[in-house]
C-alpha cells in the first residue's frame, strides 16, 4: 500500500534538494581532481603561470591516487560505521520497519532485481530478515525505489498487506518528516547503510521519534579487507564518493539545524 505523503524542503524559492545536488558535484571526490587537474593544465598551456600551473596538476595527482587507495575511504567510512552492530536482539518492542531507499534505475526491460541499486538491495534483504523475525510487524519502504523493492519483498515471501511506502520523499529529511506524519511516536527500526545511520538516526531523532538503528551495509570491512583491491583503483574512488555524500549530508544538517 502506497501512503500518499509528500514533503518538499525550500528555502528562498529555491529547491534545495536541487541546489545540494549541483553543488556536491563540484566537491566529491572525483570531480574535485578533476578541476585541480584541468584548471593546471589550462593553466600550463595558456598562460605564463607555470608555477601554480605545475602546483595544481601535482594537488591534483595526489589528491586522485589519496581518494583511489582503499586505506583512506575505509578510514573515513570507519568513523562513520563503527558504532554499529548488526541488530540482533528483537526484543525492543518496535513493529515498524522502516527501510530507507537508496536509488533504481530505469529500465522496465530489466529483471526488477536489476533495477534497484546494490545498496537499495543490501537494505532491502536486511528488512525483510528482520520482518520475519518479528512477528506482526510491518515494512515501510521509502524514496522513489519503494515500489520496486516492494515487489521484491513479496517475491521474497513478504505479503503485501505487511508492506507500506512512502515513494515520493526524495532524501532522507524528507523521509524522516513523512514517517513522522505516518507512525508519530511509535517505536520502530530503522534499515540502512551503517554509514549513513549517524545522518539517518539524527534526523529522525529531531523529529522526536527514537530509531533502532539496523546497519545493511559495511562498506569499511570491503575497502580495507578486499585482497583484490590492494593498490589504487576505482573501487575506492567510489567509496571515497560514499564517504564524502555523508560527511556532506552530516555538514550541511548541522549548519541548517537539522540535526
Amino acid at each position: 500500500m502506497e501512503v500518499d505523503t509528500l514533503f518538499r524542503v525550500k528555502g528562498n524559492g529555491l529547491d534545495m534538494f536541487r541546489l545540494k545536488k549541483i553543488a556536491a558535484a563540484f566537491i566529491y571526490p572525483t570531480p574535485m581532481c578533476l578541476e585541480f587537474l584541468l584548471l593546471g593544465v589550462f593553466l600550463l598551456l595558456f598562460t605564463r603561470r607555470q608555477t601554480l600551473g605545475k602546483v595544481l596538476v601535482c594537488i591534483g595527482t595526489l589528491l586522485l591516487f589519496t581518494f583511489s587507495f582503499p586505506l583512506f575511504p575505509g578510514l573515513l567510512l570507519h568513523n562513520l560505521e563503527g558504532s554499529y552492530q548488526v541488530l540482533q536482539s528483537q526484543e525492543n518492542g518496535a513493529q515498524w520497519i522502516v527501510v530507507l531507499g537508496a536509488g533504481g534505475f530505469c529500465d522496465p526491460n530489466a529483471p526488477i532485481g536489476n533495477q534497484v541499486s546494490a545498496e537499495g538491495l543490501f537494505r532491502l534483504i536486511e528488512g525483510v530478515r528482520l520482518h520475519k523475525e518479528l512477528p506482526g510487524s510491518k515494512l515501510i519502504f521509502t524514496g522513489p525505489a519503494a515500489p520496486k523493492m516492494s515487489r521484491i519483498a513479496v517475491v521474497c515471501g513478504v505479503a503485501q498487506d505487511d508492506i507500506l511506502m512512502l515513494s515520493r520523499e526524495r532524501d532522507t529529511e524528507e523521509e524522516s518528516l513523512a514517517v513522522k506524519s505516518l507512525l508519530g511516536g511509535e517505536k520502530l527500526i530503522l534499515v540502512t547503510s551503517a554509514s549513513h545511520l549517524p545522518r539517518a538516526t539524527a534526523l529522525f531523532e529531531k523529529q522526536g521519534m527514537h530509531p533502532v538503528p539496523a546497519p545493511a551495509e559495511y562498506a569499511a570491512k570491503k575497502a580495507c579487507q578486499d585482497e583484490g583491491q590492494p593498490m589504487p583503483g576505482p573501487y575506492a574512488l567510489d567509496l571515497a564518493t560514499k564517504a564524502f555524500h555523508e560527511y556532506l549530508g552530516l555538514f550541511w544538517a548541522r549548519i541548517n539545524g537539522k540535526i
